[in-house]
């Protein structure tokens, strides 16, 4: 079975500080201390991988560049553009906390990925051509793999959420951690859920976090 393993970008300063981090914002990564890299690295060291995509947008791509030097690869990693994270407009870099307090009702659509003029007129990207824009990447990636091939893909917690629910029919799954791992079979074209959110080899998750794709 031809599997596709998405992980999410390693955590930034705009993470750390709960800021709306979309596709037309980015902050670098944190990167003092690699030990959740090392750790992420030794569980893809149990696969092999035909090719590596990224997320153009730095923060996903420097991720997938620091994988490779903690697996002493050096394989090309392609850009896709449509695996880049959601647009939030206006909103790019603002302290959630502050949305929440001067936008609730409009902040509690945007959690929601729900499509509202006043998000619309702010610049928030669409949320049903988002996710089916991430969709279709997953699956022109997959069209190149043979059978029994893996890919590696790096990309942003919102809209690899989004695309997921998208491409196994699950509106039920919740936010992805920085660094986590999901994986998508496919079997004749199908698309199948193999593992979600894959965090067990990470130092430590904050549990309390929330939904971390906001």
């Amino acid at each position: 079975m031809k599997r596709i393993f998405i992980v999410r970008h390693g955590k930034t300063q705009w993470n750390l500080e709960k800021r709306l981090q979309g596709a037309h914002g980015n902050s670098p990564l944190l990167l003092a201390d690699l030990t959740d890299y090392q750790r992420l690295a030794a569980y893809l060291a149990q696969y092999s991988f035909t090719a590596w995509y990224s997320s153009p947008i730095p923060r996903a791509f420097a991720t997938a560049q620091v994988v490779q030097m903690q697996l002493g690869q050096q394989a090309p990693i392609q850009p896709v553009p449509d695996l880049a994270e959601l647009g939030f407009g206006l909103w790019e870099g603002e302290l959630r906390a502050d949305l929440v307090a001067r936008s609730p009702q409009l902040f509690a659509k945007l959690s929601r990925r729900e499509n509202d003029p006043e998000l619309a007129a702010l610049g928030v990207e669409d949320f049903e051509q988002a996710r089916h824009r991430f969709a279709r990447a997953i699956y022109k990636i997959s069209e190149q793999l043979g059978p029994d091939d893996n890919a590696l893909v790096f990309s942003h917690g919102g809209i690899s959420q989004l695309g997921i629910k998208t491409l196994v029919g699950n509106e039920h799954l919740l936010g992805l951690k920085n660094l986590s791992t999901s994986i998508i079979g496919f079997v004749a074209h199908q698309a199948y859920l193999d593992v979600y959110n894959q965090t067990a080899y990470l130092q430590r998750v904050d549990l309390n976090e929330g939904n971390t794709s906001i």
